[in-house]
């Protein structure tokens, strides 16, 4: 199988060092790791792993702030 797409992340320096850490010692490298993951993502037509979903509420709010329409307030108003 020809492997000539690159992915890329940009990730914090100690994750990938601790994730790199426990990877070795499965006996893998970063870059079959990775492929394992893409490879269960499209086996399963979904994540391998649950990912919690922001409430409506929620989702409102990030939009709200995305867009520059936030509040200033205090934690003794709330």
């Amino acid at each position: 199988m020809l492997q000539d797409d690159v992915v890329r992340s940009r990730v914090e320096p100690s994750l990938k060092r601790e994730a790199n850490a426990i990877i070795q010692a499965a006996g893998l490298d970063m870059s079959t790791a990775i492929r394992l993951f893409l490879r269960s993502v499209v086996e399963t037509g979904g994540l391998p792993i649950d990912v919690p979903r922001a409430n409506p509420t929620t989702v409102a709010a990030i939009r709200d702030a995305q867009a520059g329409r936030t509040r200033k307030t205090t934690l003794d108003r709330l």
